[in-house]
């Protein structure tokens, strides 16, 4: 199958913004806090926006053609990624995702590993990942129930081009003033620990979910540094360089300012256009900033021409 691009699913979450409607995301909302750019999930699903599954959902097409996430991929086998992006006008909660086996235990789902990558901030923006050193379980229980929590915490103010990683039972949450792309595990399982009292739709505090939290946190000082990675090397038409390569996933950054010819490695890849614009040779298309174009593991040697000045895209695969 030859590659297609995705139309998102938008979420309009109390903490968004309205930075990625400048995009063209969620034109019918009145803020966009996170637009699933490449999903297959039941909390949100990519559509696709042309080839010959125009119209069909990411799930149905994987799921009818499973060769498409990966050559070897069975059928009713469950797509592994996510990819987003985030526009934190205010802070997210402080929040924790299990790993894949306490997820499949307690909620008979996925866990989730991310990655964040930072495209623009406000001055001063941070983030919370980890802890500032080694905590016990009942300084930890007594700073949730005292509210100061966030004392513990590592905080680190972001830059653009920053990536974070947050391995599953990190304890973390993303600053306000942050708009940032993302690469996950397709999981939508969040234990919140703390929501500065914030109260939700319905007017109620939202709710916690601090004794699973306490499952799976990891008490530990964290590692932002995403494994794998590695600084820009030159190829044949711009620059690629590794921002995360682990078993859940590959992500990495291609920039463009000539031809470039690729073909996927085993499985899916994703691109989405952060800046400037490239052609997709023999579709007509182009993919400008916010596409995200998905291209199939069968779909054989495709090639991106870079528009006047330049382009920069996000790349994303299932991990190895």
């Amino acid at each position: 199958m030859q590659p297609f691009r995705l139309e998102p699913a938008c979420k309009d979450y109390l903490w968004g913004g309205v930075r990625l409607k400048a995009w063209g995301k969620g034109p019918a909302l009145d803020r966009v806090s996170e637009s699933w750019e490449l999903a297959a999930h039941p909390d949100g699903d990519s559509t696709a926006l042309d080839g010959p599954c125009v119209g069909m959902t990411l799930s149905r097409i994987a799921g009818e053609h499973p060769e498409i996430i990966s050559p070897h991929r069975e059928a009713g086998a469950s797509f592994p990624l996510i990819v987003k992006l985030i526009d934190a006008r205010l802070p997210l909660s402080i929040q924790v995702h299990p790993d894949g086996v306490y997820a499949a235990r307690a909620e008979g789902g996925r866990g989730k590993t991310e990655m964040w990558y930072v495209l623009d901030h406000e001055p001063g923006a941070f983030i919370y990942l980890g802890f500032q050193r080694e905590t016990g379980r009942q300084e930890l229980e007594r700073a949730i129930a005292e509210g100061s929590l966030p004392s513990l915490l590592q905080r680190i103010e972001v830059h653009r081009g920053g990536r974070y990683f947050i391995p599953a039972g990190t304890v973390h949450s993303i600053g306000g003033g942050i708009l940032l792309a993302e690469v996950q595990e397709s999981s939508n399982l969040t234990y919140r620990v703390f929501d500065y009292n914030r109260a939700g739709p319905d007017g109620k505090p939202r709710q916690l979910h601090v004794t699973k939290a306490l499952d799976v946190i990891r008490r530990t000082k964290a590692d932002p540094v995403p494994p794998g990675a590695a600084p820009p090397k030159a190829v044949v038409g711009g620059s690629l360089e590794v921002l995360a390569h682990c078993p859940q996933f590959r992500a990495g950054l291609l920039r463009l300012d000539d031809r470039w010819e690729a073909a996927p490695q085993g499985g899916f890849l994703s691109l989405l256009c952060l800046k400037g614009n490239a052609g997709l040779s023999g579709s007509g298309l182009t993919l400008e900033a916010g596409t995200s174009l998905f291209v199939p593991a069968d779909a054989g040697t495709f090639e991106l021409t870079a528009g006047r000045g330049g382009a920069e895209f996000l790349l994303t695969a299932p991990g190895e």
